[in-house]
């Protein structure tokens, strides 16, 4: 089945508000507490729990910081009919200094830091020299929108601009390239595994080339263990490998090759990259908002009262958002 642009772009949005709310109640969770709260597994939007790592009381739908910082690049993106990095950085500052109750539950490690630093009168140049978290690459599928992904150059210099203030880092620039770059084949394209991890190497090569030199482990050759694993092991070995081998935490030499894992395992369909990502000890919604806003993009279906309930609870439009990114798809 073929799909219209409008309906990749909303599959984009939704997946990735779908993934976070979905993966939510376990966020941060580690196995033992995960299996104690939710022993039959997390198969449908709920509310947090009495164990939720952040001591939240949000409602079943509820979004993170995955989906707002999203949208507020979508917000960026649509005023300005491109992305600029001083126009987000105002949305944002602005949001935290609005939301202070929900900055420490919404707000990620290295971000927090990063506007600490700016607040402190520190340059935007300056303030995300250190940030090597996933707070980039979570919110960096909407520039997708703006290039085709034949033109990695151009593409991965929107990434930089993006990941500038908070994660200015050669890994956090390489891992929000290749979701950027995948975003803006699934919004091109059908799926196809072979394209993606193809896609991905491409990107991580051009990724590297920018940011705050750090060291780190080889992403590339994370990607290459991980689809290793997939071909041999099964889906539930895959899993538990990426919890006790690969990590699944906030850094993003973890959380790319979860994300690479979801869509592979899932074969783009966005309900079960979110399912699947629920139920993994870690950083669940971080990594179920980015594999379901690209599985989102390449099968744009979802349940129309789980949609109501999503727009509702959290006063999102997003028949709004796609409007205004329609004009600007390129």
């Amino acid at each position: 089945m073929s799909f219209s642009q409008r309906d990749k772009i909303f599959g984009l949005l939704f997946g990735c508000a779908y993934g976070d709310a979905m993966g939510m109640p376990s966020e941060m969770m580690c196995r033992t507490i995960l299996d104690e709260t939710f022993p039959e597994g997390i198969h449908a939007l709920l509310p947090s729990s009495q164990n939720d790592f952040f001591k939240r009381k949000f409602k079943a739908g509820e979004v993170t910081d995955d989906t707002v910082n999203t949208l507020l690049v979508c917000d960026s993106i649509i005023e300005d009919g491109k992305f600029d990095t001083e126009l987000y950085l105002r949305k944002l500052l602005r949001w935290a200094d609005e939301n202070p109750e929900k900055n420490a539950s919404q707000i990620g490690p290295s971000t927090s830091k990063a506007l600490d630093l700016l607040r402190a009168g520190k340059s935007y140049v300056e303030s995300g020299k250190y940030g090597t978290t996933n707070g980039s690459a979570m919110k960096v599928s909407p520039l997708g929108i703006l290039h085709d992904y034949h033109d990695i150059q151009g593409l991965v210099d929107d990434v930089c601009k993006l990941c500038l203030p908070t994660h200015n880092t050669s890994i956090a620039i390489t891992g929000a390239s290749v979701i950027a770059t995948l975003a803006s084949y699934a919004l091109r394209h059908e799926y196809d595994e072979e394209e993606i991890w193809s896609l991905a190497k491409l990107a991580i090569v051009e990724g590297m080339k920018h940011g705050n030199q750090l060291p780190s482990p080889s992403l590339s050759k994370r990607l290459d263990l991980i689809r290793q694993d997939i071909k041999t092991l099964s889906e539930k070995e895959v899993l538990e490998k990426l919890e006790i081998v690969y990590g699944v935490g906030f850094e993003t030499i973890e959380t790319i090759p979860a994300v690479l894992a979801m869509i592979i395992l899932s074969k783009g369909n966005p309900m079960k990259s979110a399912q699947l990502s629920a139920n993994i000890a870690g950083d669940s919604d971080t990594i179920g908002s980015i594999s379901t806003a690209i599985c989102g993009a390449f099968h744009p279906e979802f349940n129309s009262l789980d949609i109501k309930h999503i727009e509702e609870v959290n006063g999102i439009n997003f028949k709004k958002y796609v409007d205004g990114l329609e004009r600007v798809f390129k």
